[in-house]
């Protein structure tokens, strides 16, 4: 016959309660540490910015100094960031107990378009509008034809404007700073105004190379007291010029 179990002492009960109770406590201490006012969001950096406003970009990306660290998404923060216009790529890392760093890479703009109707649109080197309706300074005006439309973040829907865009992109400082404005033509070509008043006519996909050999032609032009108005360099190594009046 088995002996009765031996009634437990009050103590022991108190012991094995509190035991219990500091188990417990420690599991949701663990649950809701991440979640406490210690680690709340205290500092974002931002990298990268030159012409964007910090500021914008710690909204852009839904970063609210004070919310839960553990509430910051930085996949979901990267494509807010992806959202503007003006940023290329983006990163965004949590660094625990308290701070965010965010770094974008800005798009660069490298011209700016003149639609029919006298409105304007920045792009980058990729065809990417930045921003429609400025007057942008410095930068090699692109004459296009009508487009089915212009939207900040989007890639201009016109495939050999785009092309144009990214040769001129390609083209060093020196030779950029040289054009005054660029008309894409129906035949595939471009005329290319610079600011020497000489205009040059040259074939698409070529527009380093004829830049440079149309004003080789014209600076002999000019050594032999000719003026010229039009060099045209499509046709090989044979140049037709047209003489200012």
């Amino acid at each position: 016959m088995q002996a009765p179990e031996r009634p437990q002492a009050p103590a022991e009960v108190w012991m094995r309660l509190l035991r219990l109770w500091a188990a417990t406590a420690a599991a949701c201490a663990v649950v809701s540490f991440p979640t406490s006012s210690v680690f709340s969001l205290r500092q974002v950096e931002v990298h990268g910015a030159v012409t964007l406003d910090p500021q914008a970009l710690v909204r852009a990306a839904g970063l609210d100094p004070g919310s839960p660290l553990a509430s910051v998404d930085p996949e979901r923060a990267r494509r807010g960031l992806l959202r503007l216009p003006r940023v290329r790529q983006a990163r965004v890392e949590v660094q625990w107990p308290s701070r965010v760093v965010v770094w974008v890479q800005e798009r660069q703009p490298v011209a700016a378009l003149r639609l029919p109707d006298g409105t304007q649109a920045v792009v980058d080197a990729e065809g990417v509008v930045l921003d429609r309706g400025e007057q942008a300074e410095g930068l090699p005006v692109v004459l296009v034809p009508a487009v089915p439309w212009l939207r900040p973040g989007e890639v201009v829907p016109a495939a050999p404007v785009v092309g144009l865009v990214v040769e001129l992109a390609a083209l060093p400082e020196e030779d950029r700073r040289q054009v005054r404005w660029v008309r894409w033509l129906g035949t595939g070509d471009y005329v290319v105004g610079g600011w020497d008043g000489v205009v040059a006519r040259v074939a698409a996909r070529q527009l380093q190379q004829g830049l440079r050999r149309a004003q080789r032609v014209a600076e002999a032009l000019r050594a032999r007291g000719v003026r010229p108005a039009v060099v045209d360099v499509r046709f090989g190594e044979r140049a037709v010029v047209e003489p200012a009046p």
